[in-house]
């Protein structure tokens, strides 16, 4: 890639060697442009990756009130019985 500012030619490199500009348009950083399968996937990948977080943290609350409800009932058992 050649730098618009001093015309050095830079092969694959993001910033120029000799001036130090970086060679990348912000919008697209000079990424390989993706099919739409491949953007489906990594939209896929994404939500799916989203959902098993919030899974996750549903399932500990769902736990703490699980236990708590548990340990109420045996301290109830054990000490009010």
């Amino acid at each position: 890639m050649k730098c618009p500012k001093c015309k050095t030619e830079n092969e694959n490199r993001s910033v120029c060697k000799n001036c130090g500009l970086f060679l990348y348009r912000p919008d697209r950083r000079n990424a390989p442009k993706l099919s739409d399968k491949e953007l489906r996937q990594r939209d896929w990948r994404t939500v799916w990756r989203v959902t098993r977080k919030i899974l996750k943290y549903v399932g500990i609350i769902i736990t703490a009130f699980v236990l708590s409800f548990w340990f109420f009932y045996l301290a109830w058992f054990f000490f009010f019985q």
